[in-house]
């Protein structure tokens, strides 16, 4: 038996590095993934997950109605998703859990150990981020109950020492990333979301 932060924990001590840029994004209100990374001047996004089984919970955090909003995200950034990826654990053979990653949208399997290494330059990652926020906070108003970029917690940026801290949402602002992080993604056909899994 494991929970989410095992996992998380398992990958930071096993796969990071002090060179690399960290951003833990923790909490209910989590607006992008659970950790923004840098590496070699390129950028990932990890979103932890106990296990295969709660991939699925991803989509409750979409704007309402999810599923809808999932689904156009999904159309819209799947081609992109190389760099954003979803951990998880598993009972391994030779020890209790291991790690395992796919990419977010498309579920194509990544090496954990390759993870840090999917990253791309900080202006497609923005671009991806922008997007992506925008389809979890659809047309939610702030204050309405919806995710706010405010509740994400510090980003800790570390290069062999911790040198600056900050939220998300000054991220955002400091990337010229909002406020209102509402790209107008056109009209884009809504596959059907198949889930696959790991085998």
């Amino acid at each position: 038996m494991w929970w989410e932060k095992t996992v998380e924990y398992l990958f930071v001590v096993t796969y990071m590095d002090r060179e690399a840029l960290m951003a833990p994004l923790d909490g209910n209100h989590e607006a992008a993934a659970d950790l923004m990374a840098r590496r070699n001047d390129k950028w990932v996004l990890i979103e932890f997950k106990r296990n295969a089984q709660a991939i699925d919970d991803e989509i409750q955090k979409f704007a309402e109605p999810s599923v809808d909003s999932f689904e156009k995200a999904k159309a819209a950034l799947a081609d992109r998703d190389g760099h954003h990826l979803l951990v998880f654990g598993e009972r391994g053979d030779d020890q209790p859990i291991e790690l395992k990653a796919l990419s977010y949208f498309r579920h194509q399997t990544v090496d954990p150990e390759e993870a840090l290494d999917c990253g791309v330059a900080q202006k497609q990652f923005n671009s991806y981020l922008h997007e992506f926020l925008y389809f979890k906070f659809g047309e939610a108003e702030e204050g309405s109950g919806g995710r706010s970029l405010n509740y994400s917690t510090v980003v800790a940026v570390s290069n062999g020492a911790i040198t600056h801290c900050e939220g998300l949402a000054n991220y955002c602002e400091r990337m010229n990333l909002g406020p209102d992080l509402s790209p107008d993604p056109g009209p884009t056909p809504s596959p059907g979301f198949g889930m696959g899994g790991p085998s």
